[in-house]
């Protein structure tokens, strides 16, 4: 299972697919199965990246308070590591 240093933490994450990139990004308090029917339909067009947002599921979870803006940070962070400059978006709640 892939996970890598984004910022402060260690950040899960999936890649599912091939094609364009399409980031799935998921409440507050929700993991990245959160969209678990949704990635292989959409992994037949697309490359589909889900991950788990600081605090949940198998990301780092330090004792400190979030920010929307850390946590926009840390999917940057991410899309930058993986070498991805521009993709779509797919948010619900926070992630929205």
């Amino acid at each position: 299972m892939p996970s890598m240093r984004v910022n402060d933490i260690e950040m899960y994450y999936e890649i599912h697919g091939a094609g364009a990139p399409l980031v799935l990004i998921g409440g507050l308090n929700s993991d990245h199965m959160l969209f678990r029917t949704f990635i292989s339909p959409l992994a037949a067009r697309y490359r589909v990246i889900v991950f788990d947002n600081r605090g949940v599921g198998q990301s780092g979870k330090p004792d400190i308070p979030y920010t929307i803006e850390m946590m926009a940070d840390d999917t940057a962070g991410l899309l930058a590591a993986l070498g991805i400059e521009q993709a779509h978006i797919l948010g619900v709640s926070m992630g929205g």
